[in-house]
């Protein structure tokens, strides 16, 4: 492979990755707390975040390219999937690295997203009523709540983990 392709790749990677870890570090570690402790303004902070801002489409930018330059450099690291660099010490840890960060893509595309989607569609339909939601929309909101949590601290701890892995697998000689 091209030496300034890799080098593109790279610095994709790393930006994209930096991007996307520091996105899901300042939302769980900061934003959703405030929120959930700012009550009904909270609900229109994120439906702010969320449509305006475009923070889901900022995440899947960010993870997206950070898995497509990132599956061409392992390729190339890999020197085409030999396997006597896949078990070696680095090929076994940026292998579950990658893996768990494909995972993490896949989680955040079809578990957050289309949850996170309708929590700002039931928040608009909450807000053009005029009056306080029904025990219906209730109802619906606290079981998304829920479900979002677990998703997002699931995505979380994969996230790091990813992370861990990236930075440290050069160094690992089993």
């Amino acid at each position: 492979m091209n030496v300034y392709l890799v080098l593109f790749l790279r610095i994709v990677h790393i930006l994209a990755a930096s991007l996307w870890v520091g996105g899901a570090v300042a939302y769980f570690g900061f934003v959703g707390p405030s929120v959930k402790a700012s009550g009904p303004a909270g609900g229109q902070f994120m439906q702010q975040f969320i449509e305006r801002r475009k923070y889901p489409i900022y995440m899947t930018i960010a993870s997206a390219l950070t898995v497509l330059a990132g599956v061409p450099l392992y390729l190339f690291a890999s020197g085409g999937l030999q396997s006597s660099w896949i078990t070696s010490g680095p090929g076994i840890v940026f292998t579950i690295g990658s893996v768990v960060a494909i995972v993490v893509f896949f989680l955040g595309t079809f578990m957050l997203a289309p949850r996170a989607k309708r929590m700002g569609a039931l928040g608009r339909e909450i807000g053009m009523s005029g009056g306080p939601p029904s025990p219906a929309q209730v109802a619906e909101l606290e079981k998304l709540d829920k479900e979002l949590y677990r998703i997002e601290l699931a995505d979380f701890i994969l996230l790091m983990i990813a992370t861990l892995a990236m930075a440290t697998a050069r160094y690992w000689f089993i």
